[in-house]
């Protein structure tokens, strides 16, 4: 009966040994960017990679930034043109439309004209 109470659980290997390969995994993968900051920062040529480094990341990111001017240049005339031959176009239906309305004014006139010559019902 006191195996039903017993609160302890078995072990489970194989747990265990999972556990233990993220450590031993985790714990090496910490040394080799241990070392590899104890190379950039305590050695001469550490020293003259890290500059490399920056050197290129300042560059690319002034290359980046440059790009991105044009690309921000080539928006702005493409919204600019963009924006003339809309206008244009609302002008030529605008145009249209009131030509249209003036047509429909001149047809309208034009009926009240022949309406009033019928004869009225009495």
């Amino acid at each position: 009966m006191s195996y039903l109470f017993s609160t302890r659980r078995k072990k489970n290997p194989m747990s265990e040994d999972h556990h233990d390969n993220k450590f031993w995994f985790g714990f090496f993968v910490g040394g080799l960017i241990g070392a590899a900051i104890i190379v950039l920062l305590g050695t001469k040529e550490g020293r003259k990679i890290e500059q490399l480094l920056e050197k290129k990341g300042k560059e690319a990111l002034d290359d980046f930034e440059e790009k991105v001017g044009d690309i921000k240049e080539k928006v702005e005339e493409k919204k600019e043109k963009l924006t003339e031959v809309v206008s244009e176009k609302l002008d030529e239906t605008l145009s249209h439309i009131e030509t249209l309305q003036e047509q429909g004014l001149q047809n309208t006139q034009k009926l009240r004209h022949a309406f009033k010559n019928l004869p009225k019902k009495r």
